[in-house]
């Protein structure tokens, strides 16, 4: 690098430091005569005259730093000075910079001065300077912006433009949280179901549908007031001439809804109620059936109900047609749908002749009712009942020839797979024309009957490998692997690609089958069969129960029941401070432990109106501590000498 170039770059260097100091200085100068402001407001109330003139003063005051910072160093847009500004630094330099700049100079003398020019460094000139200088300009900018933001606001008015008596009314003004009042209102299809507008007068909670609007009002001018839902903010706005009032909407879990006002400061529980899905139950036929001839007439009925309203319902029938491997088809048909306008509950019901099924012998008649209900905005929901399966028996079912024969090539295992590929392979077919939701629903509950099958073929291998004594059997793990693949594509409505490995494991099943069968000399043994399973006759609805909620762990139950006797402990000294805590752990009860939630509401409700709530904290402990485990006796014990 040249001596010009060097000197150039020292100059650019020096004309940003000049100018962050003169900024820094100008900004902190400012910001410094405004608070020196506020602390002389509060000994000596300015006059309005004096107030309006502080902002406009403390301006001049930092543009003035700013200037004459800027005057007293213009040496730094000359190249000849600069470079002087180097050699008042680097005296062993004796004005060979200086001279190496020179246009007079430069070509003769460049290169003999060379090697004296560099063996000093201008940067580090330039960052001793900014040591010096730039350093304490940033840090009056921070100390004075700091003070500047801790200020309270009426200490701001005070002294700069406003009125006086402002900031002190503005102290002495009431919370504008206290009478809090508005209403909740339901989404648009529970208002038809008639679900009614429900208000509210100074809560602790607001309950209601998801997804319904709340009108919350509240008295004063809305200015200063800050409403967070959760982690959302939510901007009030103003009510007539004299209140605030905001609208937001009941999110899908329980949040806590958080006022401050100054330094006041309030919680409202919010706890959002999800709509359900719909129930139906399939009342006719009773049970599952074989029949011999086609005659007479089947009546259906179904009743379903709500928690809101319900859309509709109808009656599905499939026929399942064919009795040999790969020349099975289905026929699907919707028997009967209803409307029932919003209803909470209903039943329907309808009577057909056998012969509209146009069943041949061997087919299955598969008979369910769907339900649905009338959410629209995250719905609908759809639920099916239990299916009823009705069958014609073939001429040859009840031949009196009585022929000892090999044991039955297929198990009920095998006729539950072939069951479940039929029926993807009818979803499949129809999937075109099937409604999304309904397509959906129906091939996750025919994954879940290929669940069932994977979880049978994992007890077969149980038993083969003798838990763990011998090697597994490979047609076994093979089948195992290929229904995973099934189910995984059926749980995501991919039914084309869930046959074909569907189609693979009932082939290796049917392989150990026959691999694992052996035959007898003379005539084999009377077979045992359970007839109402190879039936379908048993009394299991192929549904599972209700998943029960799971006891709370011992760590989050230490760390509630400490949040709780924290606020037990100041229910004397800081009620408001006791409550809040006790708000808090409900709103995160109400997304996992309900009736502790129950519990805790019922506490801070006897608090809020300034009642005893012992019993009601008590409940909350034994809630909190979980059962308690009686022993009726204590432990035997014995002496050593008993010991033989």
């Amino acid at each position: 690098m040249t001596p010009l170039q060097q000197v150039q770059r020292t100059k650019r260097r020096l004309g940003v430091l000049t100018a962050l100091t003169a900024l820094f200085l100008g900004a902190g100068v400012t910001l410094g005569v405004l608070v020196a402001a506020m602390l002389l407001s509060l000994a000596f109330p300015f006059p309005p005259g004096v107030r309006n003139a502080v902002l406009p003063g403390a301006v001049v005051a930092g543009v003035a730093i700013f200037t004459l910072l800027l005057w007293r160093r213009r040496f730094v847009w000359s190249l000849p000075r600069v470079a002087l500004w180097v050699e008042e630094r680097a005296p062993e330099l004796r004005y060979a910079l200086v001279t190496a700049i020179d246009p007079h100079y430069t070509d003769r003398l460049a290169d003999r001065l060379a090697p004296i020019i560099a063996r000093v460094d201008p940067g580090s000139f330039v960052r001793r300077a900014a040591l010096r200088s730039l350093l304490p300009a940033a840090l009056l900018v921070l100390v004075t912006g700091v003070s500047y933001s801790a200020m309270p606001q009426n200490w701001r008015d005070a002294a700069v433009g406003g009125d006086p008596g402002t900031a002190t009314e503005t102290a002495e003004m009431p919370s504008r949280l206290n009478e809090l009042r508005g209403s909740v209102t339901p989404p648009a299809y529970a208002l038809r179901s008639g679900l009614q507008r429900e208000a509210f007068d100074d809560p602790a909670t607001i309950t209601g549908l998801a997804r319904s609007t709340v009108d919350l009002h509240g008295n004063g001018i809305p200015d200063g007031i800050e409403i967070l839902l959760g982690d959302t903010p939510v901007e009030p706005g103003p009510d007539g001439d004299d209140g605030w009032q905001t609208t937001f909407t009941l999110p899908d879990s329980a949040v806590a809804l958080e006022l401050r006002d100054r330094q006041y400061h309030r919680l409202v529980v919010i706890d959002p109620r999800q709509d359900e899905s719909p129930s139906v139950e399939l009342l006719l036929p009773a049970r599952d059936t074989t029949v011999r001839v086609i005659e007479g007439d089947i009546r259906l009925h179904a009743s379903m109900s709500d928690d809101i309203g319900l859309g509709g319902a109808f009656f599905e029938s499939i026929v399942t047609m064919g009795q040999e491997e790969g020349h099975i088809s289905f026929r699907r048909d919707t028997l009967e749908r209803q409307t029932l306008a919003n209803a909470g509950s209903g039943e329907i019901s309808l009577t057909l002749p056998l012969a509209h099924f146009r069943l041949q012998e061997g087919d299955m008649l598969s008979l369910r009712a769907i339900t649905y209900d009338n959410n629209t905005l995250t719905g609908p929901s759809y639920t099916t009942s239990e299916t009823r399966v009705l069958r014609l028996a073939t001429s040859s079912e009840y031949d009196s020839l009585a022929i000892e024969g090999a044991p039955p090539p297929d198990d009920s295992l095998l006729l539950t797979l072939r069951f479940v590929i039929q029926l993807t392979e009818e979803v499949h077919a129809e999937r075109r024309t099937m409604d999304r939701d309904l397509f959906v629903d129906t091939t996750q509950s025919i994954g879940r009957r290929l669940r069932r099958i994977i979880w049978t073929v994992e007890q077969m291998q149980d038993q083969w490998t003798m838990e763990g004594v011998f090697d597994p059997n490979p047609l076994l793990a093979e089948a195992h692997e290929a229904l995973w693949e099934g189910a995984r594509a059926l749980y995501i409505a991919e039914t084309g690609d869930a046959m074909p490995p569907m189609w693979a494991a009932l082939k290796l099943l049917q392989e150990f089958a026959l691999a694992e069968r052996y035959y007898f000399r003379g005539q084999p043994p009377e077979l045992i069969v359970n007839l109402g399973r190879v039936r379908m006759q048993g009394k299991d609805t192929g549904y599972a129960q209700p998943r029960a909620r799971r006891e709370m762990s011992g760590e989050r139950r230490r760390d509630l029941t400490a949040r709780y006797a924290e606020a037990v402990g100041l229910l004397e000294a800081a009620p408001d401070s006791a409550l809040n805590t006790l708000m808090r752990m409900q709103v995160e009860a109400l997304r996992e432990f309900t009736d502790l939630a129950s519990v805790l509401g019922e506490a801070i409700a006897v608090i809020r109106v300034g009642e005893d709530a012992t019993g009601q904290l008590n409940e909350v402990r034994r809630a909190l501590e979980g059962r308690t485990i009686i022993r009726r006796r204590l432990t035997s014990w014995s002496a050593l000498w008993e010991k033989q």
